[in-house]
Protein backbone atom coordinates (compact mmCIF):
# COMPACT_ATOMS: atom_id res chain seq x y z
CA UNK A 1 0.00 0.00 0.00
CA UNK A 2 1.73 3.10 -1.06
CA UNK A 3 1.49 6.33 0.68
CA UNK A 4 0.42 9.63 -0.42
CA UNK A 5 -0.57 12.71 2.05
CA UNK A 6 -2.17 15.50 0.70
CA UNK A 7 -1.30 17.37 4.33
CA UNK A 8 1.39 20.28 5.18
CA UNK A 9 2.15 18.74 8.11
CA UNK A 10 2.34 14.93 7.82
CA UNK A 11 5.34 13.86 9.49
CA UNK A 12 7.42 12.35 6.81
CA UNK A 13 6.08 14.34 3.32
CA UNK A 14 3.76 17.25 4.39
CA UNK A 15 3.83 19.21 1.95
CA UNK A 16 5.25 17.17 -1.35
CA UNK A 17 1.85 16.61 -2.62
CA UNK A 18 -0.67 19.64 -1.80
CA UNK A 19 -0.83 19.79 -5.72
CA UNK A 20 -3.54 17.06 -7.51
CA UNK A 21 -1.39 16.75 -10.23
CA UNK A 22 1.70 15.87 -8.39
CA UNK A 23 -0.04 13.63 -5.97
CA UNK A 24 -1.01 11.54 -9.36
CA UNK A 25 2.17 11.31 -10.42
CA UNK A 26 3.80 9.94 -7.33
CA UNK A 27 0.60 7.99 -7.49
CA UNK A 28 1.84 6.45 -11.13
CA UNK A 29 4.94 6.44 -10.15
CA UNK A 30 4.26 4.19 -6.76
CA UNK A 31 2.21 1.76 -9.27
CA UNK A 32 4.64 1.63 -11.47
CA UNK A 33 7.49 0.25 -8.52
CA UNK A 34 4.64 -2.35 -7.54
CA UNK A 35 2.22 -0.65 -5.29
CA UNK A 36 -0.81 -2.92 -5.23
CA UNK A 37 -2.99 -0.04 -3.71
CA UNK A 38 -2.63 3.58 -3.24
CA UNK A 39 -3.56 5.03 0.31
CA UNK A 40 -4.45 8.86 0.62
CA UNK A 41 -4.98 11.06 3.62
CA UNK A 42 -5.87 14.80 4.00
CA UNK A 43 -5.08 15.01 7.79
CA UNK A 44 -2.09 14.40 9.65
CA UNK A 45 -2.19 11.67 12.23
CA UNK A 46 1.21 12.33 13.82
CA UNK A 47 2.00 12.57 17.59
CA UNK A 48 0.51 15.85 18.79
CA UNK A 49 -1.42 16.97 15.47
CA UNK A 50 -4.69 18.88 15.79
CA UNK A 51 -7.81 17.54 14.05
CA UNK A 52 -9.22 19.70 11.02
CA UNK A 53 -12.65 19.92 10.31
CA UNK A 54 -14.64 17.63 8.08
CA UNK A 55 -15.02 20.19 5.13
CA UNK A 56 -11.29 21.32 5.16
CA UNK A 57 -10.42 17.48 4.83
CA UNK A 58 -12.68 17.09 2.07
CA UNK A 59 -11.51 20.24 0.06
CA UNK A 60 -8.01 18.81 0.40
CA UNK A 61 -8.95 14.96 -0.52
CA UNK A 62 -12.02 15.04 -3.26
CA UNK A 63 -9.77 16.83 -5.84
CA UNK A 64 -7.22 14.13 -5.98
CA UNK A 65 -9.77 11.52 -5.78
CA UNK A 66 -11.28 13.07 -8.95
CA UNK A 67 -7.85 12.95 -10.51
CA UNK A 68 -6.85 9.55 -9.31
CA UNK A 69 -10.37 8.18 -11.08
CA UNK A 70 -9.64 9.66 -14.65
CA UNK A 71 -5.99 8.31 -13.84
CA UNK A 72 -7.14 4.80 -14.41
CA UNK A 73 -4.16 3.58 -12.14
CA UNK A 74 -5.75 0.18 -12.19
CA UNK A 75 -5.10 -0.50 -8.75
CA UNK A 76 -7.89 0.35 -5.63
CA UNK A 77 -7.82 3.90 -4.07
CA UNK A 78 -7.96 4.03 -0.27
CA UNK A 79 -9.12 6.51 1.71
CA UNK A 80 -7.25 7.28 5.16
CA UNK A 81 -9.17 9.24 7.46
CA UNK A 82 -10.96 9.33 10.94
CA UNK A 83 -14.17 10.75 10.04
CA UNK A 84 -17.02 8.33 9.17
CA UNK A 85 -18.69 11.43 6.67
CA UNK A 86 -15.09 11.81 4.96
CA UNK A 87 -15.28 7.62 4.59
CA UNK A 88 -18.64 7.31 2.61
CA UNK A 89 -17.74 10.41 0.57
CA UNK A 90 -14.53 8.65 -0.81
CA UNK A 91 -16.19 5.68 -1.36
CA UNK A 92 -18.95 7.55 -3.35
CA UNK A 93 -15.81 9.46 -5.03
CA UNK A 94 -14.49 6.50 -6.22
CA UNK A 95 -12.19 5.06 -3.77
CA UNK A 96 -12.25 1.41 -3.05
CA UNK A 97 -10.56 1.00 0.44
CA UNK A 98 -11.28 3.06 3.81
CA UNK A 99 -7.96 3.11 6.48
CA UNK A 100 -10.33 3.90 9.14
CA UNK A 101 -7.34 5.38 11.38
CA UNK A 102 -9.64 5.78 14.86
CA UNK A 103 -11.06 2.18 14.15
CA UNK A 104 -14.22 3.20 15.46
CA UNK A 105 -16.78 3.42 12.28
CA UNK A 106 -19.94 2.75 13.82
CA UNK A 107 -22.39 -0.21 12.57
CA UNK A 108 -24.49 2.24 10.60
CA UNK A 109 -21.24 3.23 8.77
CA UNK A 110 -19.93 -0.39 8.47
CA UNK A 111 -23.42 -1.58 7.58
CA UNK A 112 -23.42 0.78 4.96
CA UNK A 113 -20.04 -0.69 3.08
CA UNK A 114 -21.18 -3.79 2.78
CA UNK A 115 -23.36 -2.10 0.20
CA UNK A 116 -20.24 -1.54 -1.84
CA UNK A 117 -19.46 -5.00 -2.80
CA UNK A 118 -15.37 -4.30 -3.72
CA UNK A 119 -14.66 -2.29 -1.10
CA UNK A 120 -12.37 -3.00 1.96
CA UNK A 121 -12.12 -1.78 5.32
CA UNK A 122 -9.15 -1.68 7.55
CA UNK A 123 -9.39 -0.55 11.35
CA UNK A 124 -6.41 0.40 13.17
CA UNK A 125 -6.31 0.35 16.98
CA UNK A 126 -5.42 3.83 17.81
CA UNK A 127 -6.22 4.32 21.66
CA UNK A 128 -6.28 8.26 22.12
CA UNK A 129 -6.94 10.67 19.13
CA UNK A 130 -3.26 12.27 17.68
CA UNK A 131 -3.24 15.20 19.38
CA UNK A 132 -2.74 13.66 23.42
CA UNK A 133 -2.04 9.79 22.36
CA UNK A 134 1.61 9.95 23.23
CA UNK A 135 1.02 11.60 26.75
CA UNK A 136 0.48 8.39 28.54
CA UNK A 137 1.35 5.83 25.94
CA UNK A 138 0.33 2.32 26.76
CA UNK A 139 3.13 -0.13 27.78
CA UNK A 140 4.01 -3.44 26.71
CA UNK A 141 1.20 -5.50 28.87
CA UNK A 142 -1.70 -3.09 28.57
CA UNK A 143 -1.09 -2.17 24.86
CA UNK A 144 -1.27 -6.35 23.87
CA UNK A 145 -3.82 -6.96 25.51
CA UNK A 146 -5.90 -3.58 23.99
CA UNK A 147 -5.09 -4.90 20.85
CA UNK A 148 -6.24 -8.00 20.69
CA UNK A 149 -9.51 -7.07 22.59
CA UNK A 150 -10.02 -3.87 19.83
CA UNK A 151 -9.32 -6.67 17.29
CA UNK A 152 -11.56 -8.93 18.47
CA UNK A 153 -14.41 -6.30 19.16
CA UNK A 154 -13.53 -4.56 15.93
CA UNK A 155 -13.72 -7.97 13.46
CA UNK A 156 -17.00 -9.21 15.00
CA UNK A 157 -18.67 -5.57 14.89
CA UNK A 158 -17.85 -5.26 10.89
CA UNK A 159 -18.83 -9.47 10.24
CA UNK A 160 -22.59 -8.59 11.92
CA UNK A 161 -22.59 -5.02 10.33
CA UNK A 162 -22.68 -7.97 6.79
CA UNK A 163 -18.81 -6.83 5.54
CA UNK A 164 -17.00 -10.56 4.58
CA UNK A 165 -14.00 -11.81 6.07
CA UNK A 166 -11.66 -11.26 3.12
CA UNK A 167 -13.18 -7.36 3.29
CA UNK A 168 -11.83 -6.90 6.85
CA UNK A 169 -8.42 -5.75 7.80
CA UNK A 170 -6.91 -5.49 11.28
CA UNK A 171 -3.65 -2.68 11.93
CA UNK A 172 -2.14 -2.54 15.64
CA UNK A 173 -1.51 0.59 15.02
CA UNK A 174 2.16 0.68 15.78
CA UNK A 175 3.29 4.37 17.07
CA UNK A 176 0.06 5.15 18.23
CA UNK A 177 -0.32 5.54 22.29
CA UNK A 178 2.05 3.19 22.97
CA UNK A 179 5.83 3.32 23.86
CA UNK A 180 8.51 2.38 21.92
CA UNK A 181 8.53 -1.48 23.91
CA UNK A 182 5.14 -1.75 23.25
CA UNK A 183 5.60 -1.13 19.70
CA UNK A 184 8.27 -3.58 19.52
CA UNK A 185 6.19 -6.47 21.12
CA UNK A 186 2.93 -5.49 18.77
CA UNK A 187 5.02 -6.58 15.91
CA UNK A 188 6.14 -9.46 17.27
CA UNK A 189 2.36 -10.35 18.28
CA UNK A 190 1.84 -10.20 14.70
CA UNK A 191 2.63 -13.79 13.98
CA UNK A 192 -0.02 -14.47 16.66
CA UNK A 193 -2.70 -12.09 15.18
CA UNK A 194 -2.31 -13.28 11.43
CA UNK A 195 -3.49 -16.51 12.45
CA UNK A 196 -6.59 -15.35 12.68
CA UNK A 197 -7.27 -12.23 11.30
CA UNK A 198 -6.23 -10.61 8.01
CA UNK A 199 -3.37 -8.07 9.73
CA UNK A 200 -2.14 -4.61 7.60
CA UNK A 201 0.91 -3.01 9.60
CA UNK A 202 2.54 0.56 9.27
CA UNK A 203 6.30 0.70 10.12
CA UNK A 204 7.71 2.98 7.42
CA UNK A 205 9.74 6.21 8.83
CA UNK A 206 8.16 5.75 12.22
CA UNK A 207 9.84 8.01 14.56
CA UNK A 208 10.59 4.55 17.15
CA UNK A 209 13.48 4.26 14.60
CA UNK A 210 14.12 7.68 14.93
CA UNK A 211 14.82 7.30 18.38
CA UNK A 212 16.48 4.23 18.68
CA UNK A 213 18.84 4.03 15.50
CA UNK A 214 19.66 7.82 16.06
CA UNK A 215 17.99 9.18 12.55
CA UNK A 216 16.28 12.41 12.47
CA UNK A 217 15.26 12.72 9.22
CA UNK A 218 12.47 11.02 8.09
CA UNK A 219 13.15 9.92 4.63
CA UNK A 220 16.42 8.46 5.88
CA UNK A 221 14.84 6.10 8.03
CA UNK A 222 13.85 4.01 4.77
CA UNK A 223 16.17 1.07 5.25
CA UNK A 224 15.78 0.15 8.56
CA UNK A 225 11.71 0.60 7.96
CA UNK A 226 12.63 -2.17 5.02
CA UNK A 227 14.43 -4.56 7.47
CA UNK A 228 10.94 -4.47 9.71
CA UNK A 229 8.57 -4.36 6.69
CA UNK A 230 9.97 -8.12 5.75
CA UNK A 231 9.78 -9.70 9.13
CA UNK A 232 6.76 -8.24 9.55
CA UNK A 233 5.38 -10.15 6.20
CA UNK A 234 7.61 -13.21 7.62
CA UNK A 235 5.36 -13.21 10.55
CA UNK A 236 2.51 -12.85 8.09
CA UNK A 237 1.03 -9.24 7.95
CA UNK A 238 -0.66 -9.41 4.59
CA UNK A 239 -0.64 -5.82 3.68
CA UNK A 240 2.22 -3.37 4.24
CA UNK A 241 1.84 0.37 4.36
CA UNK A 242 4.80 2.32 2.84
CA UNK A 243 6.23 5.32 1.52
CA UNK A 244 8.84 3.89 -0.16
CA UNK A 245 7.58 0.90 -2.40
CA UNK A 246 10.32 -0.39 -4.79
CA UNK A 247 12.71 -1.95 -2.57
CA UNK A 248 10.08 -3.54 -0.44
CA UNK A 249 8.25 -4.76 -3.46
CA UNK A 250 11.56 -6.42 -4.77
CA UNK A 251 12.02 -7.83 -1.15
CA UNK A 252 8.44 -9.35 -0.62
CA UNK A 253 8.74 -10.76 -4.21
CA UNK A 254 11.35 -13.18 -2.89
CA UNK A 255 8.62 -14.01 -0.37
CA UNK A 256 5.99 -15.29 -3.05
CA UNK A 257 2.46 -14.36 -3.04
CA UNK A 258 0.61 -13.42 0.17
CA UNK A 259 1.54 -9.96 0.62
CA UNK A 260 0.14 -6.72 -0.75
CA UNK A 261 2.18 -4.06 -0.77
Amino acid sequence: MGVINVTPDSFSDGGDYLDPGAAVDHARLLVAQGAGIIDVGAESTRPGSTSISAPEEWRRLEPLLKRLQQARLGVPISVDTCKEDIMVRGLDTGADWINDTSGKASHATLARFATYRQMSYIAMHMPWTPDIMQTTPLGPKPALAAIATFFAQRHQTALEAGLKPTQIWLDPGIGFGKTDAANVQAMAAVKTWASTYQIAVGVSRKSLLGRTLGIDAPKQRDAPSKTLELGLAMLGARLIRTHSVLPLKRLLDLLGEGVHV
